[in-house]
């Protein structure tokens, strides 16, 4: 993809989030503050058009997947860091429930106390903040680090991402639910066409493969007496589809039946009561 092509991308996916956070705001007044935060978050993400250099035709004679490591993503380091600041900003300063372990974390990174460049690929090493940054003892809150670092790298991984899936067809059929390019875990099914084709979309990449649409994704059991999926009356055209042998579920959008505008990160967030309904039934995602 061309640089024009991911800035006009881009572009239509500002004016995208915008729409869609306007219509889930009709749809779940009660859920405003949480759209309003994200749709900064997601904005602040998209304003920004990160410059990956990285060569990645060497897996043109890769025969498995996935196709690379987390830690061989490439990432626009100094738009990365100004962005990491930025959600900092927007997490301390979040009227719905404002973390002052976020300014913690960014005055430290000011400070000089921590090296952004370190903390990225410890992060995409380990795939978790390593302890010498989130011990609560110096203030930082593990999981809002690992949330502001994520979404921080974010526009790195996703571009990284749409230039690495154009090596996806060289390579064999996949075996698993995980991700083809990274092998992270699936966020949400997208079913659609007439006839009914289906696909996962990854969580940590965003990269969307096709799957078998007639078994779990998870451990491939297509007994129909196994596989069954949950509606809930106020989300139309959105499921959670399960499996009984191996009792994992996955979020189903029906293009079908789903409204027109949609932005799949932002669907994933205001669906959590599918994931508190299938947690108490007993259904784990992957």
């Amino acid at each position: 993809m061309t640089e024009k092509a991911m800035s006009d991308m881009n572009d239509n996916t500002l004016r995208k989030i915008k729409k869609v956070a306007s219509i889930l705001r009709r749809e779940k007044p009660s859920a405003k503050g949480l759209i309003d935060f994200y749709e900064k978050i997601f904005f602040l993400q998209y304003e920004i058009e990160p410059s990956i250099e990285k060569d990645f035709s060497f897996l043109t004679s890769k025969k498995s997947f996935p196709l690379i490591k987390r830690k061989d993503f490439a990432v626009d380091l100094s738009l990365s860091e100004d962005l990491f600041k930025k959600i900092c900003d927007a997490c301390s300063g979040n009227p719905m429930n404002p973390d002052p372990s976020a300014k913690a974390i960014k005055n430290s990174l000011g400070a000089g106390d921590l090296s952004f460049e370190s903390m990225v690929n410890d992060y995409l090493a380990n795939e978790s903040p390593t302890p010498q940054y989130s011990n609560p003892g110096n203030g930082f809150n593990p999981e809002l680090f690992d949330f502001i670092l994520y979404n921080a790298l974010k526009p790195s991984i996703v571009k990284s991402s749409h230039l690495i899936s154009e090596y996806c067809s060289k390579t064999t059929s996949l075996t698993n639910a995980r991700c083809p390019v990274c092998n992270g875990a699936p966020a949400l099914s997208i079913a659609s066409g007439k006839k009914y084709s289906r696909s996962l979309v990854c969580s940590f990449c965003w990269h969307e493969y096709k799957i078998k649409k007639s078994e779990c994704p998870f451990c491939k059991n297509n007994d129909p007496q196994t596989l069954g999926h949950i509606s809930l009356e106020a989300e139309k055209g959105i499921r959670a589809d399960y499996c009984n042998s191996c009792k994992k579920y996955i979020k189903t959008i029906n293009l079908k039946e789903y409204r027109k505008d949609f932005y799949l990160p932002l669907e994933m967030i205001v669906s959590i009561p599918f994931d508190m309904k299938m947690n108490e039934e007993g259904f784990k995602p992957e």
